[in-house]
Formats: structure tokens, C-alpha cells, sequence
């Protein structure tokens, strides 16, 4: 077998000469004579106002179950209060979670609807105008909503994910007194999200691109009483304003060169902009996707949203906020295919966020905390696609990692639940006993994750790795050494983060789920509403790329690169791409059936391995201390400059000078003046004539 493997490596062609030579980068370009159907927008109301619905009809928590919350919400696990003292599950749903989720799964149903207008094929747009917004000078910006076969892909991942993620949260938060806050800040986050996508003018994409940071910030601070919490969603919210910074300014740039803010007009117009401007505007852009999709160097913010509770964590990472950025560029496709060092800037940051986050996830202990890296890490795989000019496989990727990555983090809650509310996978094992359902749905989870033959991560990862390959962009230019491209590079890089993939999420599964039960108390299942989700999405984690896959790309096709068009089966006509996807299965099976062994038959290895090679085992257990890099280089210079300013301007000049010194002015001026106006004939005579000095000199002066 091995030999097998060597020889398939050796017999790679080198040259990027011997790739797809030529590849034609999508525009992604916008219908213009779409359908009409004020349907549309309804389809961010209904959860809008099922938020509000949500809130209202839960009442007001007790207080004895604010005190026991108070008490509840512990350190960094997830037992933060949801229950109460014991550990019965109630299957049965509150009035805030049946609103809420009934609010969720009417926008998907209204989705399925649209979806099916716009099949039609009278269009390949449904638009809908609510008012005109803005009219100033140039300015002008109509509330109107876009459905075309992009937002359509976003718009049924968002809804119909989210309203089995809104399902499972109604059994995992069951006991949590503060649930209409909750579901309420659920429904928002998807009405948020759906005018993200929907927008047809950046600036209403900006509106939907705050919601999502509002509410991830409330939600991830759910457990506000407890500061590590708050402290996780005050992060999220700051590490964001840098990339919406980049995001307003990148708008404000195309505003400038163009005119416009609808993505329509802005492609329309983007060959006439310089070339400096494109590459600025697009690395602008890019700021502000790196922020909301966490990658290089604004990604510290998402494994520290673990700290609100899991249906948050994988409505977060799986169908909705993380992919803004994702959406984003494909929705400017145009604008980044003529900005050639920008989609360069892309691969690289992509690349080297999705390794980086793959070799943390190797070491970490906590399961959601593996998960956590494990999308940060796949989202690093999306950017590599974009940047490769891709956009169409980066989003391929979006909904099959929105399957099993929500699929893996409600297994995770409902193995948390059902170990009473433990974490570390140190004191699993053995679950598969006592929870069978989850444990099918978990192997599902990582069976597709892991890019194992035939699963849904298989066909979109192979994708993703050869959109890299065989990229024609600057990358296949800039030879690194010997024969080999920086986009060869690239793909080199990304087949050793797919076996630590494999590697690491085959560990969580044999720590969490065979061996023997290290924790405390006895495991249980979890209840209906929790586990028939996992269920019903192990299904599209599996099969969804071997049916979908060439239908996606071809239904993108306004997204599609040219060589993608195909399908799957016209490109394993390429020998070099039958070579790369079989180097990619076995670098899979190899790496997850290494793993098995490992933490099966020689459990002690990792803790040898561990010891040996300590100084590497400690960089990556300290996530490299780019948190304590950041802290050192930007933290606390400006806490030190903050605390100058502070003494400066709050303590000596607006305190002591313009407060203390104007109360000192009045209280001498009001003693003098009453020495004055004392009644007295000598006072009397004594101002007089000091003011007829006063005016001599006066006069005179002048």
C-alpha cells in the first residue's frame, strides 16, 4: 500500500504546464429581467417577527430560577445553567421554542417555495422592493431584496438548517429559565442572516452583516453572569468591528469608482475601475470576510464562542455567520477575478489558516473546542477554493460543511447532556452503548469531515484541492522550488491538513465513543427533539455530494469555474486530478485508520509522542500564543496609551482643569463680587471708580 502511495506521488506532473491550461474564472453575473414576487419579503420578516413573538409570550423568568441560574452557569462548560438539578430531559417544547421554531421552518417552507418559482426558468432572479431608503446626490439605495441561484443555495442552508438547530434547541435548553431570550436572539440571528444574502445593494448586506454580529455577540454572552462568557462575546463583537472596518471601506471604495453599491451595477462597471483600485477595493472586502469567516489573522474570535451554548455554536459555524464572508466574495465574484493579487492573498491566508487550525484541533481535549478549530479550519479550506477562483466549490464546500458540521456539534451537545455536562473527552468513552442514536450520527459527522470515500466532504474537499492545483492564477506563476508552483505548494499544504482532519476528528470520536466509560454517573440518550435532527442530517453528510454535488456546481454555474462545469465524471477524464483524488482517499483512510489504532491499541503513544517532541506539543496547546501575541503587541500598548489619555484629558485636563478649575473661577469670582455688592457707600464709590478707570484706560488704548 505504501508503495502504491510513494509511486503516485512521485508520478505527479510538476509543471503547472501539465494542469488544465485553460480555465475561464466566473463573473458571477445577475439576470436582468427578474420576476417580481413580494413573497420575498416575507421571507427575513417571519423570523423577525417570530423573535419578537418569542420574547413576548415566554413571560417573565422566576426568581428563584434567576438565583439558581446564578449559581449554574460554571467555568467553560456547557452544564451553564440550561438545567436544573437532575438530569431528566423534558421532550417537550416551551411556548417560545414552539414560536421560534415554528417562524424558523415557515421561512424554509416560503424558501422551498421561491426555490421552486425560480426553477421555473423564466428567470434566474426573483427581486422584491419594500421602499425607497436612501435618495441623497448619488446616493440612491432602495430596500430591495435579490433571490438568484446563490442567495437561493445560502438562503435553504440558513433556513433549513437553522430550524432543526432551532428543534434541537428546544430540548437542549428545556430547563434554562432565560428561554425566550434566547429564542428570540435564535430568530433574529436567522433574520439577520437572510437580509445578509438577500440584499441587492451592499449597504442592505451591511445591515444584515451588523445583525449577525449583534447577535452572535448575545448569543455567545448568553451566560452573560458568568465573565469568561461575557469576556468570549465582548471579543467576538471587537474582532469584528476590525473586519467591518475593512468591509465600509472596501464598499466605500466601490461606491467611489463606480457609483453604485448594487453588486449588479458594481460588475457592470468594475473593468472600467483602475486596476489599482480593483485590488485595493477586493483586499478591502477581504478584511471583512477574514473577520466574519474567521481566518488569518482575525480568527481568534471563533473557538472562544464556544462559551455560549452548543445550538448557538452550530448555528453559528455551520449555517450561518461564518459563511458571510464565503457569500460575500462570490456574490463580487467579478470584482475579485480581476484582481488577480488579491485572490493570491486569498490562497495563501486560506491555506495557512486552514493548517494552523488543524494542528491546534490535534491537542485539544475539550470536544466542542476540536470542533471549534475544526471549522475554522474548513473554512480556511473554502478560501482556498475562492482564492483559486473557485467560488462556486467554496460554496460546494459551505453546504457540505453546514451538514455535518451542525450534525457534529449537536452530537457533541447531546453527548455533553447526556454525560452530565462534561467536556473533556479525557472522561468519555464508551458512549456508544448508552447513546446509540448520537453515536451513529457523531461516526456520520466524522465519517464526511474526514474526507473518507464517497462522503459528502470527500467530493466537495477534492474540489476544493484541485481548484487549487490546478489554478492558473498568480500562484501558478511564482515557482517556490525545483519544478513546484506556489499553487502545487498550496495543494500540498491542504493534503496535509485534510490527514490531521481525519487524524484528529477519528481521536475525538474513539475517545468519545469506544473503550470504556472513564467519567462519572451513568450516560443516557438524549431526548426526541435533540437526537431526530442528528438523524435526519447524517443523511445529506453522507450522500448529499455522491447525489448533488455536479448538480450544485452546474445550478452556481454563474459562480463555476469553467473546468468545473462538467461535473465530477468529465473531470476524472484528467489524469493528474484521478491521481490527486486517489492521494486524497488515501491520505484520508490512512490518516483516520492511524488514529483508530492509536487510541485503541496503544493509548499511551500520543502521551510518548507528547513528551518527545514537548516544545511542539506546547506551541500547539498554546494555540501557538497568538492570543498572548496579540495581548503583548496590541492589547496592552493600548491599555498603557488608554490609561495616559485617561490621566491626561479625563483626570488633569476635563476634571481637574475645566471642572475643578471652572468651580474654583465661580467660587472666587462669587466671593469677590459679593465683597463688592456689600451695600456700603465706600464699596459703592470704590467700583465706580474703578469702572471709570477701567473705561479711561480703556479709551485710551484704543
Amino acid at each position: 500500500m505504501f508503495s502504491i502511495f510513494k509511486d503516485l506521488i512521485l508520478s505527479l506532473p510538476l509543471s503547472s504546464s501539465l494542469t488544465q491550461s485553460e480555465v475561464v474564472l466566473p463573473v458571477g453575473e445577475i439576470s436582468n429581467s427578474p420576476l417580481v414576487d413580494s413573497r420575498l419579503l416575507f421571507l427575513p420578516l417571519i423570523p423577525l417577527v417570530g423573535a419578537l413573538l418569542s420574547y413576548l409570550v415566554g413571560g417573565k423568568p422566576k426568581v428563584e430560577d434567576d438565583h439558581h441560574s446564578d449559581h449554574d452557569h460554571g467555568s467553560s462548560h456547557d452544564s451553564h445553567a440550561h438545567h436544573g438539578s437532575h438530569d431528566s430531559y423534558k421532550s417537550g417544547m416551551s411556548l417560545s421554542a414552539i414560536v421560534a421554531t415554528t417562524a424558523s421552518s415557515l421561512s424554509f417552507v416560503l424558501t422551498l417555495l421561491l426555490f421552486t418559482a425560480l426553477g421555473s426558468g423564466v428567470s434566474d432572479s426573483i427581486v422584491a422592493s419594500a421602499w425607497s431608503w436612501i435618495d441623497a446626490g448619488d446616493l440612491n439605495v432602495d430596500f430591495k431584496f435579490r433571490f438568484d441561484h446563490l442567495s437561493a443555495v445560502m438562503c435553504l442552508v440558513i433556513t433549513g438548517i437553522g430550524s432543526l438547530i432551532h428543534l434541537y434547541a428546544s430540548g437542549y435548553m428545556a430547563e434554562d429559565p432565560h428561554q425566550p431570550r434566547f429564542f428570540a436572539y435564535l430568530n433574529l440571528f436567522l433574520s439577520a442572516m437572510l437580509i445578509l444574502v438577500l440584499g441587492d445593494n451592499l449597504l442592505l448586506t451591511f445591515v444584515g452583516w451588523e445583525g449577525v454580529g449583534l447577535c452572535s455577540y448575545l448569543l455567545i454572552g448568553f451566560w452573560f453572569k458568568e465573565m469568561d462568557n461575557a469576556k468570549a462575546g465582548q471579543k467576538a463583537f471587537i474582532v469584528n468591528r476590525i473586519g467591518d472596518a475593512g468591509f465600509l471601506l472596501g464598499m466605500f471604495t466601490l461606491f467611489y469608482y463606480t457609483g453604485s453599491l448594487s453588486p449588479s451595477d458594481i460588475l457592470a462597471k468594475v473593468h472600467n475601475m483602475p486596476a489599482l483600485a480593483i485590488e485595493v477595493a477586493a483586499i478591502l472586502l477581504l478584511i471583512g470576510a477574514a473577520g466574519k469567516s474567521a481566518q488569518i489573522p482575525l480568527y481568534i474570535w471563533l473557538p472562544d464562542a464556544m462559551a455560549g451554548p452548543t445550538p448557538v455554536s452550530a448555528l453559528i459555524h455551520a449555517a450561518t455567520m461564518v459563511t458571510s464572508g464565503v457569500y460575500m466574495v462570490a456574490r463580487l465574484a467579478g470584482l475579485f477575478s480581476a484582481a488577480p493579487h488579491a485572490l493570491l492573498l486569498v490562497s495563501i491566508i486560506g491555506t495557512l489558516t486552514a493548517f494552523i487550525a488543524a494542528t491546534i484541533a490535534l491537542v485539544q481535549n475539550d470536544i466542542k473546542k476540536v470542533l471549534a478549530y475544526s471549522t475554522v479550519s474548513q473554512l480556511g479550506f473554502m478560501f482556498m477554493a475562492i482564492g483559486a477562483g473557485a467560488y462556486s466549490v467554496g460554496l460546494y464546500h459551505v453546504v457540505t460543511h453546514a451538514f455535518f458540521k451542525a450534525l457534529l456539534f449537536m452530537a457533541a451537545g447531546s453527548v455533553i447532556v447526556g454525560c452530565h455536562h462534561e467536556q473533556d473527552m479525557r472522561k468519555f468513552g464508551g458512549l456508544f452503548k448508552y447513546m446509540k442514536f448520537t453515536g451513529i450520527s457523531y461516526i456520520a459527522g466524522t465519517y464526511a469531515i474526514s474526507g473518507l470515500p464517497y462522503g459528502s466532504g470527500f467530493f466537495s474537499k477534492d474540489s476544493v484541492l484541485w481548484a487549487t492545483y490546478s489554478s492558473t492564477g498568480l500562484a501558478s506563476t511564482i515557482e517556490v522550488s525545483n519544478g513546484i508552483f506556489l499553487n502545487q505548494a498550496l495543494w500540498g499544504v491542504g493534503i496535509l491538513t485534510a490527514a490531521l482532519t481525519a487524524f484528529y476528528m477519528t481521536r475525538s470520536l474513539f475517545l468519545t465513543f469506544f473503550g470504556t466509560y472513564r467519567g462519572h454517573g451513568t450516560p443516557h440518550e438524549t431526548s426526541f427533539n435533540m437526537v431526530f435532527p442528528l438523524l435526519v442530517l447524517s443523511v445529506p453528510s453522507l450522500i448529499f455530494s455522491f447525489l448533488y454535488g455536479d448538480t450544485l456546481l452546474t445550478y452556481l454555474a454563474h459562480w463555476t469555474r469553467s473546468d468545473f462545469l462538467g461535473g465530477h465524471h468529465a473531470l476524472l477524464e484528467n489524469h493528474t486530478y484521478h491521481q490527486l483524488e486517489t492521494i486524497s482517499m488515501w491520505v484520508a483512510l490512512i490518516s483516520a485508520g492511524l488514529s483508530g489504532l492509536i487510541y485503541t491499541f496503544a493509548k499511551g503513544l500520543p502521551a510518548k509522542i507528547s513528551s518527545l517532541l514537548s516544545p511542539i506539543y506546547k506551541l500547539l496547546l498554546g494555540k501557538w500564543y497568538v492570543d498572548e501575541l496579540y495581548n503583548l503587541v496590541i492589547v496592552l500598548p493600548l491599555r498603557g496609551i488608554s490609561r495616559v489619555f485617561f490621566i491626561l484629558f479625563d483626570r488633569i485636563l476635563i476634571d481637574g482643569l475645566l471642572v475643578t478649575g471652572s468651580s474654583v473661577v465661580v467660587d472666587v469670582a462669587g466671593t469677590t463680587l459679593k465683597k463688592i455688592h456689600s451695600g456700603t457707600m465706600k464699596s459703592s464709590l470704590s467700583l465706580m471708580f474703578s469702572l471709570f478707570v477701567f473705561i479711561i484706560l480703556f479709551w485710551v488704548i484704543l
